[in-house]
C-alpha cells in the first residue's frame, strides 16, 4: 500500500481551448473538506513518487486523462489555505483541446466537467487564485516553453502555430517577427518535410521541442 505525504499535494489546472474560448476542467468532490463542491483535480503525493509523476497519476485517477504534457507552475503554501492543517500544494497546468478527451470521473470525484473560465464561480481553498496564476503563467511562458504542444499536431506549418498564438493571446502578431522569435527561442525544429496539396506553395513542416 502506498503511503501518502499528508502535507504535500498536487493541483492540476487543465485548460481547454476551442473556438477562441477557454475552459477549465473541474471535479465534483466526494470527500471532506468541501464535499460536493467543484474544484481543481488534485490530491496527495505518495512518499515514493516524484512530483511530476504524482500530477499525471492524480489527473488520470480523477478525470481519466492520461499522456498529457504538464508544466509545473508554482507552489502554494499559505498557512490558512487548507482547513485543519498545513498543506502545501504544487500547481501544474496544461492547455488542451477538450474534444480530444473522454472524461471519466474516478477516485474521489463524483463528476468531472469543463467550465468556462470567464465568470467562473467561487471555488474551494485557493483554487480561483491557482487558475488565475496558471493562466498568467501560460501567457508569459508561451514564447519560452511548449505550452501549446497539446493543441498542435505532431507536424505543422508555422502559419498554423502563428494563427493559434494570435487566437490564444487575442492580439495581432507580425508573421515575420513571429517566425524569428519562435525559432530563436528554440520552441520548434524544422523538419525535412513540406506540406502537400492546397492552393498555396508547399511550406516546411515543424514540430515543437519538449524542453
Amino acid at each position: 500500500m502506498n503511503e501518502i505525504l499528508p502535507n504535500i499535494s498536487i493541483d492540476n489546472a487543465i485548460f481547454g481551448f476551442a473556438n477562441g474560448e477557454l475552459k477549465i476542467l473541474l471535479i465534483k468532490r466526494d470527500k471532506q473538506p468541501e464535499f460536493d463542491r467543484w474544484s481543481l483535480p488534485g490530491g496527495y503525493v505518495y512518499c515514493n513518487e516524484n512530483m511530476d509523476d504524482a500530477s499525471r497519476r492524480l489527473l488520470q485517477e480523477l478525470t481519466g486523462i492520461s499522456n498529457l504534457f504538464l508544466s509545473r507552475v508554482d507552489v502554494f503554501g499559505d498557512t490558512d489555505r487548507y482547513p485543519d492543517r498545513r498543506v502545501i500544494s504544487v500547481l501544474y497546468c496544461a492547455l488542451v483541446k477538450p474534444e480530444q478527451f473522454e472524461l471519466l470521473a474516478g477516485a474521489h470525484a463524483k463528476k468531472v466537467k469543463w467550465f468556462r473560465v470567464k465568470g467562473i464561480k467561487k471555488l474551494p481553498f485557493d483554487h480561483n487564485v491557482m487558475i488565475e496564476t496558471a493562466l498568467n503563467w501560460l501567457r508569459d511562458e508561451i514564447w519560452r516553453k511548449p505550452v501549446l504542444i497539446n493543441l498542435l499536431p505532431e507536424k505543422f506549418p508555422l502559419n498554423q502555430m502563428h494563427d493559434l498564438f494570435q487566437t490564444f493571446l487575442h492580439e495581432t502578431i507580425d508573421n515575420r517577427n513571429f517566425r524569428k522569435k519562435v525559432i530563436s527561442q528554440e520552441l520548434v525544429e524544422r523538419l525535412n518535410e513540406k506540406t502537400k496539396g492546397g492552393k498555396q506553395r508547399p511550406a516546411y513542416l515543424y514540430r515543437m521541442k519538449k524542453k
